[in-house]
């Protein structure tokens, strides 16, 4: 399939189509823009697959952090660039709809999906995310961790092998990181506030993605990452026998990635056609195939893929439903920052 980067239409908006890809041909009549939160490894094989299916479309794709996608999309809200907005930060992108950002589409492949999978027929749900620790297996001191109290005692017998090599999101930064945080503060354990302690007095390392932990813990600079998403984490250890992703055995956090259509979206119709693509049993199927997501649909056949959610311990699905708004008001998301700050003894950014 044709991939190229974007030419003299950066003449129009370089800051943001700074480093665009385009799927398709280039003489296509129809432009379908996505912004996104996810990484092109993951999602290229799809992109290929519908332009494939709908040669009349090329697609723009443009790969945003997570907070920086949510502001992007209210800086735009009068004359969007992006037909299509894909994120993991659930919270920020239900937070969209509810602020009027988002528009109604609905098909017989949406109103197919159940309850947990939609929210006013505006915010879609298409994929899972376990959220998982990520180890070194030839640095980490001592049994790898199954659990967060196995994590803790790691730390506290370790402390020159654990120190400055533990990574994890900065909640500043990452709009996904803040949610993963905020969930695990929620949980009615007092490990995760002692494991959070540990962090600090042991000179966590913060980051932007999941990536760079990733690329941190495989180069040995981290012997674990932690709050990973799935996807990424499970895609690198297929690569990398020096790495063994872990499902903690006290609780895994699920999340769900989804879509939405800005208000005033150009080419809303092909956003819908691609919503319906990656929402189809064949787009469901790819994802797990092909080792890219963990997909919504429980009915897609397995195939033998190692992308089939196997937790050994009780796992708690984020759910798609107006609870996470409390986490983002104004003083709630202060509070739980400062907390954040003060625990891992770093000094606070505005």
């Amino acid at each position: 399939m044709t991939k190229f980067l974007v030419g003299i239409m950066l003449l129009c908006c370089p800051a943001l189509w700074a480093n665009p890809v385009w799927y398709g041909n280039a003489n296509a009549a129809r432009m379908l823009y996505i912004h996104s939160a996810m990484d092109l490894e993951s999602f290229e094989p799809l992109l290929e697959a519908f332009i494939a299916l709908y040669p009349q479309v090329k697609v723009a794709y443009q790969d945003i952090n997570t907070l920086e996608l949510y502001h992007q999309t209210i800086k735009e809200k009068d004359a969007p660039q992006a037909s299509l907005v894909i994120s993991s930060a659930m919270d920020l992108q239900l937070k969209l709809v509810n602020d009027g950002l988002a528009q109604t589409y609905q098909s017989e492949t949406t109103e197919a999906l159940p309850s947990m999978a939609k929210w006013r027929d505006q915010l879609f749900a298409f994929s899972y995310e376990p959220i998982v620790m990520l180890v070194n297996k030839k640095l980490f001191p001592g049994p790898l961790p199954q659990d967060r109290q196995d994590l803790l005692r790691t730390i506290r017998q370790n402390e020159l092998a654990m120190t400055a090599r533990i990574g994890m999101y900065d909640i500043r930064k990452s709009g996904v990181g803040y949610l993963l945080v905020s969930q695990d503060a929620r949980q009615a354990d007092a490990t995760w506030g002692r494991l959070l302690e540990a962090f600090g007095s042991h000179d966590v390392q913060t980051y932007c993605c999941t990536r760079d932990v990733i690329d941190d813990v495989a180069s040995g600079k981290l012997v674990l990452g932690y709050n990973l998403l799935g996807s990424y984490a499970s895609q690198r250890a297929s690569q990398d026998s020096n790495l063994e992703m872990i499902l903690p055995k006290d609780y895994t956090l699920m999340l769900k990635r989804v879509a939405l259509i800005p208000k005033k979206a150009p080419n809303a119709a092909d956003a819908g056609l691609f919503l319906d693509f990656i929402l189809s049993e064949a787009g469901q199927e790819m994802m797990q195939r092909r080792g890219l997501l963990f997909p919504i649909q429980a009915e897609v056949p397995s195939l033998n893929s190692p992308y089939i959610i196997q937790a050994s311990g009780p796992t708690r699905t984020i759910e798609l439903d107006q609870q996470l708004l409390v986490g983002r008001d104004y003083a709630k998301q202060k509070r739980l920052i400062q907390s954040w700050e003060s625990a891992l003894e770093i000094s606070q950014e505005n």
